[in-house]
Formats: C-alpha cells, sequence, structure tokens
C-alpha cells in the first residue's frame, strides 16, 4: 500500500485520558476546569548548546532555545520548555521538521507526543489545588507566567507549565508521562472537593 494511502487510514491517536474523561473534559465551577489538550508533536531534544544549535533551531522555529533554568521561549511556530542542562521540549514541531537542521548542529531529537500528553488547568482556585500536592512555589513573583518546571504532584513526577493568565485566573498545563494520566486527572479531580467554591450561585 503506498505510503499516503497508509497515512489517510492511520488512526488518530487514543487519548491518554479516555479512561477517566470520556468527554475530555472536568469542571467544577467557581473552583477548576480540566480539559485534554489533544494530540499535538512534542520534541525531546538533547545535546550541549552552542551557537550554531541557537541560530538552528531559531531558523526553523522563530525563537533561539532558552537557557535559563524554568524559562520558555515561544514564537508562532512552537514553545520551547527548558527541562535542565542540555535538555528541551519543543511543543508545536515534530521531529520531521527539525531533524535536518538541528541534527546538523549536534542534537538528539525524539518525537515523545503520544508518551507524554499533558492537560489544562485553570479557574480561580487552580493554584489552591496545585499546592495541596507540590512544595513548588507557584506565587506569580517565583512561577511567572511562560515558566515550566519539573516537579512532583501526589505521588507522580509531572513537567508543569504557566501558561497565561486567564479571566478566571492561571492557566496551567500539566505533561505527564502516559501511564500516570489517568492518575493525574483523578488527583486533581478529586483535590477540587478540599476547596470552595468562589462561584456564589454554588453552595458551599
Amino acid at each position: 500500500m503506498p505510503d499516503d494511502v497508509m497515512k489517510a487510514v492511520r488512526p488518530a491517536p487514543r487519548s491518554a485520558f479516555a479512561e477517566v474523561a470520556p468527554g475530555g473534559l472536568f469542571e467544577r465551577p467557581g473552583v477548576i476546569r480540566l480539559r485534554d489538550s489533544g494530540h499535538r508533536p512534542k520534541t525531546l531534544l538533547r545535546g550541549r548548546i552552542t551557537p550554531a544549535w541557537s541560530a538552528a533551531t531559531a531558523g526553523v522555529l522563530g525563537v533561539a532555545p532558552p537557557e535559563e533554568l524554568g524559562a520558555a521561549a515561544r514564537s508562532p511556530l512552537a514553545d520551547i520548555l527548558w527541562l535542565g542542562p542540555e535538555e528541551w521540549l519543543v511543543l508545536g514541531h515534530g521531529p520531521d521538521s527539525l531533524a535536518p537542521a538541528l541534527l546538523r548542529a549536534g542534537l538528539a531529537a525524539a518525537e515523545v507526543g503520544d508518551g507524554l500528553p499533558d492537560l489544562e488547568l485553570s479557574g480561580p482556585r487552580a493554584r489552591d489545588v496545585l499546592a495541596g500536592g507540590t512544595a513548588l512555589d507557584l506565587h506569580p513573583s517565583a512561577f511567572p507566567v511562560g515558566w515550566a518546571t519539573r516537579t512532583r504532584l501526589g505521588r507522580i513526577g509531572v513537567l508543569l507549565q504557566r501558561v497565561e493568565d486567564g479571566g478566571d485566573g492561571p492557566v496551567f498545563r500539566l505533561h505527564v508521562e502516559r501511564p500516570w494520566a489517568g492518575y493525574l486527572w483523578s488527583w486533581l479531580a478529586d483535590a477540587t472537593l478540599d476547596h470552595p467554591s468562589n462561584d456564589e450561585s454554588v453552595p458551599r
């Protein structure tokens, strides 16, 4: 069968959150909202940062990689999250588009999208819910918009990203290894029961 036909009939990846959230959405009004972010390309990059690597990244993605602990770089094409010394996560571009330029700069690149699903957490109590499971300081002065870091939430490790400030509070994105996706969703949903609603129309 030709490659183009095989690509056309390939089924969409099954959501990692399908078992606990078939609809991909959970909301407790006035507390939090959880949303399955769906499938999107994610590429893990590893290598020593050099002027050639920075230039190659900027040429392909429109932005140079961040060099500061926890920082992120953003362009209309992709986000690049600093994960640690010599390690970054690119959101929004697969390795096929990155490889020609970046591999020549001495980097290793691997697609990890299906293995590292993510969900979006928002709502007026989002920060309070997260604070109940992590020792990370989530105050805006310590964890501003655009930052991302690895931390423990409950009993598992996650990559926590503060995406933006929405109309009802901060918006976070949590990336987790696929086997722990159901646990993460359930933990967050259960944790809302410990927090009163900010919505005056909801009984407290």
